[in-house]
């Protein structure tokens, strides 16, 4: 093929770095470098501020166009004569997402067949309903399992589920089973690095001024239940502190999460053993992830879960909620373990065998699986799974 052009539509993208952003920018650079021509069309925001990035630019040979995010979204300037691949990532209620599902369909009804709607909702199609108002949950599902349902199996030419749990609650809810592939996330390069060496002469000793401590990446925001975590504090041994590491997403749904967290750390007594180490990135994050005690991930919804992954590369314990598509990653007692979602006493119970069995076989046992299924789990060869992906789609 000579024209193997890609763009993409995401409402964020780098310098954010949650967990969709990271899955663009490690999956579409290596397909930049096997010669797609990668443009993505996105909003001016990060998840704090509003209109705040440049309109243009270019990162790791992605051309990067923003818009403004307006009530209605945006609308990505597509040249469809000559694209070969639109890809959506995320599935939300938005104009500038119905408009392209109808134009798409629009345009195949009258024979363009030239380009290949593809969608990767990570988890976007089927979300935790518990962190919307009741009334928003219920517009929001109603569109997605009807309407939602119908575009995707009209316009959408492939689904590129994250995990086997969002396929399969995907098909439950009308969307051919055909349609869609599990291409799960990756890790990046840098956790295959020598961490130790090539970590900041900075993070070393914020890692040696913090003492013992177990670890959650990600951003601050209510799905992600640091409130559980925190209340098994108290149960733990005075000297663990709780490290949470990410951005403060700030939008209604929020509602001053970061605020609530902050008060139920003051009432609980544990201004010194909770630590808001704000946003970290590459080998740092690693070193930082490598020298806890253990990640303790208890969100009430995940799609996959890229840091849990991030985790296990380092042969770091991983404690995590036993909901939605956590123990399709961590089995229990065999490369971690699960725990009721908001049972903090069982958290804590949990938190407390690990620490004082580390030296055992059982989680000796447990590091060494992990690292060695992560290392099948290269950003670099999800990025190969892709490129067949879209290539298969585009022969046919």
């Amino acid at each position: 093929m000579k024209n193997k052009r890609i763009d993409i539509i995401s409402k964020y993208f780098y310098p954010v770095t949650a967990g969709i952003e990271v899955n663009i920018l490690e999956t579409y650079k290596v397909l930049v470098k096997k010669g797609w021509r990668v443009t993505i069309h996105t909003s001016t925001d990060t998840l704090a501020d509003k209109n705040t990035l440049p309109r243009s630019g270019t990162h790791q040979g992605i051309k990067i166009v923003r818009y403004p995010y307006k009530w209605y979204g945006y609308f990505p300037n597509i040249d469809w004569r000559t694209t070969s691949i639109v890809a959506i990532h995320n599935f939300n209620v938005s104009l500038h997402t119905l408009f392209i599902y109808l134009k798409v369909i629009l345009l195949k009804s009258f024979g363009n067949s030239n380009f290949r709607l593809i969608l990767t909702p990570h988890g976007g199609f089927n979300p935790e309903w518990e962190v919307f108002p009741k009334f928003t949950a219920f517009l929001k599902s109603t569109y997605h399992f009807t309407l939602g349902t119908y575009f995707i199996n009209k316009a959408v030419d492939g689904v590129r589920a994250v995990s086997e749990w969002e396929k399969e609650e995907m098909v439950k809810k009308g969307i051919q089973r055909s349609k869609v592939t599990v291409i799960s996330n990756g890790i990046e390069n840098e956790a295959f690095k020598d961490i130790g060496k090539l970590a900041s002469s900075e993070i070393k000793k914020k890692v040696k001024s913090i003492g013992r401590y177990i670890i959650r990446i990600g951003r601050i925001y209510p799905i992600k239940n640091d409130e559980t975590t925190i209340r098994a504090l108290p149960y733990t041994d005075k000297d663990i502190k709780y490290v949470i590491v990410g951005p403060v997403h700030k939008d209604k749904k929020n509602r001053n999460y970061l605020g609530y967290l902050k008060y139920l750390v003051k009432e609980l007594d544990l201004e010194d053993r909770v630590i808001f180490f704000g946003v970290i990135r590459g080998i740092d994050k690693y070193y930082l992830i490598k020298n806890a005690l253990m990640m303790v991930h208890m969100a009430i919804w995940e799609s996959f879960c890229n840091v849990v992954h991030e985790a296990m590369s380092q042969g770091v314990t991983v404690i995590v909620a036993n909901n939605t598509a956590l123990p399709y990653l961590v089995k229990e007692g065999e490369n971690g373990y699960l725990v009721e979602t908001r049972n903090y006493r069982k958290v804590a119970k949990k938190i407390n065998y690990v620490c004082r069995n580390k030296d055992k076989d059982e989680l000796k046992a447990m590091s060494k699986l992990n690292k060695k299924l992560a290392r099948n789990h290269a950003w670099k060869n999800v990025a190969e799974k892709m490129h067949k992906f879209y290539m298969e789609l585009l022969r046919k």
